[in-house]
């Protein structure tokens, strides 16, 4: 059977249009990124997990050639921002900076999660990163012993603040606690940068924060710090003394924050995503910016990120169990 000429026209004119409709998907998942890339930091803008997601985001837009925008969606531990991020299009252009608190302790003190490590693939580790005990210039106490003694003298008296309840900051003051033998008040807030500012202020005797956020200002003479959780003393605070050192051998403790993309992401998508942070993480500009705050750059393969949440949820899980830390 012959086609007219009008027919042949038509089949030919849609094997071209399927063509180029092929050509032009293949071409788009080529060029990822092609629009600008949002990524998800679940605290309120100025804290620890904010500064190192916008630093981060600033080099990796140097990489990819797109810009690359940090959105602020903090509140309920971290579950909200995390939410969100789980369920945007798993096509890269959405992704989310996760600390400890999201995927290492909140398992263990909420019974119900509106998201898990699960609905998420890795793409690398950014940094680990330290705490301390900051306190306020006023504060009655200059370190651990006399913190134990006053908290001892004054039940029911001396408030620290967290970036949340469940959160990893939250943590630390319980791990204090139960190392000082001592019983405070735990106030929570949506992030580093309110809680340090009433420390400032006088308004909050003290609060458990990263050494991103609070080094600076111990440095420009603002505020205290008792002790931090690092292993030995950190380059960037030589004068601060370690738990370790303090008689608290088990209070090294580090913040793990890693980069994640939501679950069924194109693998090639993240191998290319995981190359770029490779070289975000190797910057020395980057290098040079983290080295006074104590934080550790540290890159690893996507399954590496993976890895390491799930056991330091492990480790804090046997923590939580120790504390007698009931879910809520």
């Amino acid at each position: 059977m012959q086609l007219g000429r009008g027919v042949v026209a038509t089949v030919i004119g849609m094997c071209i249009g399927f063509g180029t409709a092929a050509g032009g998907a293949a071409q788009a998942q080529e060029k990822y990124p092609a629009r600008p890339i949002k990524i998800i930091v679940p605290f309120a803008a100025g804290g620890s997990t904010d500064v190192i997601g916008r630093a981060i985001a600033q080099k990796l837009s140097e990489r990819v050639g797109q810009p690359v925008i940090v959105e602020n969606v903090a509140g309920a531990s971290t579950m909200i921002g995390a939410e969100r991020a789980s369920r945007a299009e798993p096509d890269g252009y959405t992704l989310l900076v996760a600390s400890s608190t999201t995927f290492s302790t909140n398992p263990h003190l909420f019974k119900r999660l509106s998201t898990t490590i699960d609905d998420f693939v890795g793409v690398s580790l950014i940094a680990e990163s330290p705490l301390v005990l900051a306190t306020t210039i006023k504060a009655p106490f200059n370190d651990l012993k006399e913190l134990a003694a006053y908290a001892k003298a004054h039940p029911d008296h001396v408030a620290y603040g967290t970036t949340g309840r469940g959160g990893i900051s939250h943590l630390v003051g319980e791990m204090t606690e139960s190392a000082l033998g001592i019983k405070m008040i735990d106030v929570p807030y949506k992030g580093s940068a309110p809680a340090l500012a009433d420390v400032i202020g006088g308004q909050l005797p003290m609060h458990v924060d990263s050494a991103a956020t609070s080094l600076p200002l111990l440095n420009s003479g603002r505020i205290k710090i008792l002790a931090i959780t690092t292993e030995k003393r950190a380059e960037a605070a030589p004068a601060v003394p370690t738990f370790a050192e303090s008689g608290y051998p088990d209070m090294v403790v580090a913040t793990l924050i890693g980069l994640f993309a939501p679950a069924k992401t194109p693998q090639p998508i993240v191998e290319k995503l995981n190359a770029a942070m490779k070289a975000v993480l190797a910057d020395q500009e980057l290098l040079n910016r983290f080295k006074p705050e104590a934080t550790v750059p540290h890159w690893t393969s996507p399954e590496e990120c993976v890895a390491m949440f799930k056991a330091d949820r492990d480790r804090f899980g046997k923590v939580m169990q120790a504390l007698d830390i009931e879910k809520q």
